[in-house]
């Protein structure tokens, strides 16, 4: 039978159910990828509490592809042109090093974290051009990266469930600082703290942290990161060997891996409907989902499609995140705005706003 609406991963068991504390010193707000990693980043101050809405990874966090890449979405020679040498090298490095604490802080618990690399496909001849570009460019930048049949294999890539990954950060906090079912309204930056406000229960807290990506405009109107659909589907029981390594395309705009078990992963072709995929409603469509069937079947899927979901990314203007405090808005900080690379970016960018917090560094926009 299929399943419409949940993720390959499944959804997490919602059972730290809690309510808004009346005072803390700091309340990040939302319980995916980053939220879970400022918690556990600040696991050793006291007075930390993280609210969610719904549930552990319930949005893009606990429904993207699990892919742990470096670099950003478009390859490395785009970027350089985009960003600049210098700028383009930093994200790389950012990158690969977010990957080694998620590892690291993961300790071999998640049994789905796997390291065989990745491979970056062609989809026309401009982008097998700027392959081989970025190829001489990253090993001028001391990348172990090679061209394989016109690919670009990154070999210290690496994959994950997602939700694994977010359930075992979430397994190492503190009893009761994670409060799920907590939807937050509004807030209000004064001089004794940041009052914020969830129903009619109101919170008195020091700092605030807004780890809420595409919902961030809701809870602080104006902030400059869109939501973006993104959609994938799954195909159960298939031959495994039919991927070997999960694969980036089309800029970013496809991407496609093989689970384990034989489970086939197809997401993206957004660029094919840039006006649709535009608002905060998780559910997929069928002409978007015909394009994934289609996918999937040119990956030699053998069976039906077992699964279809969406989740809703941030996107900036700057196609980089928003990391810092809040203007306007003291004690008021954010971490958000990945542009549909979350897993690449998400961990170090709240390790970093966590030791700005404890006065280890200190951050005014991370990525301006």
């Amino acid at each position: 039978m299929e399943s419409f609406g949940t993720p390959i991963w499944g959804l997490s068991p919602r059972d730290q159910v809690g309510a808004l504390p009346d005072r803390c010193d700091v309340l990040i707000v939302g319980g995916g990828i980053t939220g879970l990693g400022l918690l556990h980043w600040l696991r050793n101050v006291p007075g930390v509490v993280l609210v969610e809405q719904d549930r552990l990874g319930a949005g893009a966090s606990g429904r993207n592809a699990g892919f742990l890449l470096s670099g950003t979405a478009s390859c490395y020679a785009v970027a350089v042109r985009k960003f600049g040498r210098r700028r383009a090298q930093e994200l790389w490095h950012f990158t690969v090093e977010t990957h080694e604490l998620l590892a690291e802080a993961l300790g071999g618990r998640a049994r789905s974290y796997r390291r065989l690399g990745s491979y970056t496909h062609p989809a026309s001849a401009q982008e097998a051009r700027d392959l081989e570009e970025s190829v001489l460019l990253l090993r001028e930048d001391g990348a172990d990266v090679r061209l394989e049949e016109a690919r670009l294999l990154n070999p210290r890539d690496g994959e994950v469930n997602p939700l694994e990954a977010l359930l075992v950060l979430a397994a190492r906090a503190r009893h009761g600082s994670v409060r799920e079912g907590v939807k937050v309204d509004g807030l209000e930056a004064g001089r004794e703290g940041v009052r914020v406000r969830a129903g009619e229960a109101e919170c008195l807290a020091g700092a605030v942290i807004l780890a809420t990506n595409a919902y961030t405009a809701q809870i602080v109107p104006g902030t400059p990161i869109a939501p973006i659909r993104a959609q994938m589907a799954a195909s159960t029981g298939e031959r495994p060997g039919l991927v070997q390594r999960p694969t980036y395309s089309d800029e970013g705009y496809r991407y496609w891996r093989q689970l384990a078990d034989g489970t086939l992963l197809a997401g993206g072709y957004r660029n094919r409907f840039l006006t649709t995929e535009v608002g905060y409603e998780v559910v997929p469509t069928p002409e978007l989902q015909a394009c994934l069937d289609d996918h999937l079947r040119g990956l030699g899927q053998s069976g039906l499609t077992s699964h279809r979901w969406a989740g809703i990314m941030g996107f900036t203007e700057t196609e980089l995140p928003l990391v810092g405090p809040l203007p306007d808005l003291p004690n008021v900080y954010l971490s958000a705005g990945y542009n549909g690379h979350g897993m690449a970016y998400a961990f170090n960018c709240a390790k970093r706003l966590a030791e700005h917090l404890t006065g280890r560094r200190r951050v005014h926009n991370l990525f301006p």
